[in-house]
């Protein structure tokens, strides 16, 4: 069983360790979308450190009994990240990393977004502004059965322009859902462009507050400022919490930073090879 919410050992060691496990993420973005020839890569990369975060810190989970019932529940909403998601359960345990390979191929268990076929995949997403709402379901799920789990849902940018998001909101606060996290992947790029051209969230933080959440902003790619964030949850012992983790897209390959055209692109292996290079080797 994996277990967070605290550290045993030496803290720049254990962050350094979370790292690791960050950039093998990206690798494992890659490896999946070179299987696939093309897939999401911007926003698959700006979630690695969180989703590191997440499953070798935070979350409660036991990958050799993905359906235990007191595991936490993470909920990928924005579902074009799935080679994140796959590239996680992969580095967790949940799946053979072989299977990587298969992305978005003819029968795969790993298609271009989430499934339920898919050990440790909670909830069919793609179909942008859902996950929040189903995340609730979860997590007044947990309070009727009286049972301690969590549930975190991680949803992006672009998809907050979805008004069921702010449906959901609303409701989660009116329950007082404290056992639920909502994770914005602010990365500022969507399909088309940049978020504050296509139509602008700002001030996001203000907008959560004022629906009744408790809210956190952090950089998503500060190892340290994720583990304090994630150690801080709930942020209120009445209130579901909000982390907005500011995030570039495609971070980790200079090629692909901060760009809507690498929203999604075609993934040839002199692509592969050149994001591995900068990536460099490892586990």
């Amino acid at each position: 069983e994996r277990r967070g919410g605290g550290m045993a050992s030496n803290r720049e060691a254990v962050l350094e360790g979370l790292r690791g496990e960050a950039r093998a993420i990206r690798r494992n973005v890659w490896r999946a979308l070179r299987a696939g020839g093309a897939g999401h890569v911007g926003g698959a990369l700006s979630a690695a450190d969180l989703l590191a975060g997440l499953y070798f810190h935070y979350l409660r989970l036991r990958p050799d009994e993905p359906d235990w019932a007191g595991r936490d529940r993470f909920v990928l909403s924005k579902g074009h990240a799935n080679p994140a998601l796959a590239a996680v359960l992969a580095r967790a345990g949940f799946i053979e990393e072989s299977l990587l390979d298969t992305f978005y191929g003819f029968e795969s268990r790993i298609g271009m977004h989430p499934d339920i076929k898919l050990a440790g995949v909670e909830m069919c997403t793609g179909g942008l502004g859902h996950g929040l709402s189903v995340g609730i379901g979860m997590a007044l799920g947990a309070r009727l059965r009286k049972r301690d789990f969590r549930t975190v849902v991680m949803v992006g940018d672009g998809e907050l322009q979805e008004g069921s998001n702010w449906e959901a909101a609303m409701a989660a606060a009116h329950h007082r859902l404290a056992n639920l996290t909502a994770i914005v992947d602010y990365n500022k790029i969507q399909q088309s462009g940049r978020v504050s051209d296509m139509s602008g969230l700002d001030p996001l933080a203000d907008k959560w507050r004022a629906f009744g959440w408790a809210v956190r902003e952090l950089d998503g790619h500060d190892m340290g400022e994720i583990v304090d964030a994630l150690d801080a949850l709930p942020l209120a012992p009445d209130k579901p919490s909000l982390l907005i983790a500011h995030t570039v897209k495609g971070k980790g390959t200079s090629f692909a930073e901060d760009s809507h055209l690498w929203h999604a692109n075609t993934v040839t292996d002199e692509v592969y090879e050149r994001a591995l290079a900068e990536l460099g080797e490892g586990s």
